[in-house]
């Protein structure tokens, strides 16, 4: 499954699904009704990629990771990535040397030029597919967007594909937000995100790791080896 460094100007609180991945895109502010699992840990609700590094929460008050067995690297890439549960209730795949902090209630993994990211958090009980169209609503507003694809996926899930202009580094930023449905029922959004010229091979490759390797802690297969 998949998942989600972007500072830049305040947005403004949206209502819907949608307009939590704007306002959280641009640092916007925390919204209410986050949806929690039953039995895990809560995976918090709100938006989408945020690159603010100030935004996040100090580490002293950030629940530490913890790393599980180690991942094949993704070929011809090269990115290693380590098996990692997250307190907030959900294990995924990190690339070696990427930072955890939480803002707005998100959780975020980011890289150590803060440029890439993912993100995971909470929307709503509407359906993955509606979430994501709701969610393009919003987006359009950003500069330079630019949809690649919008669809329903494997699973009752869904995907949206983007890219737009952003202003804080001056460069293209490529998304890809996944949304599945929780143990609880409620949707969540599984965001990567970084510079377009990262894009296919890189990225792509963390991409379909998430797709693999994201699950929620009480719906992961039992470790073996």
């Amino acid at each position: 499954m998949l998942v989600a460094a972007l500072a830049g100007a305040l947005l403004g609180v949206l209502a819907g699904g949608g307009g939590y991945l704007l306002t959280r895109h641009e640092g916007g502010s925390k919204p209410t009704g986050a949806a929690t699992l039953t039995g895990t840990p809560p995976v918090t609700a709100s938006g989408s990629p945020s690159s603010s590094p100030t935004a996040s929460k100090s580490p002293s008050a950030t629940p530490s990771p913890t790393p599980t067995t180690p991942a094949p690297a993704p070929t011809p890439t090269g990115l290693h990535l380590n098996r990692v549960q997250d307190p907030n209730g959900f294990t995924l795949l990190v690339p070696d040397g990427w930072q955890r902090d939480e803002a707005n209630n998100s959780t975020f993994y980011r890289s150590p030029d803060k440029a890439s990211l993912i993100q995971v958090f909470a929307m709503s009980d509407k359906p993955p597919y509606e979430e994501a169209t709701a969610t393009e609503v919003d987006l359009t507003k950003l500069p330079g967007y630019h949809r690649i694809r919008l669809e329903q996926t494997a699973g009752g899930t869904a995907e949206l594909e983007y890219a737009y202009a952003h202003a804080a580094s001056g460069t293209v930023r490529h998304v890809v937000d996944h949304i599945l449905v929780g143990p609880n029922g409620a949707a969540y959004a599984v965001i990567v995100a970084g510079p377009e010229g990262d894009w296919p091979t890189l990225f792509q490759a963390l991409r379909d790791a998430e797709l693999t390797g994201f699950c929620f802690t009480a719906q992961c297969p039992a470790a073996t080896g």
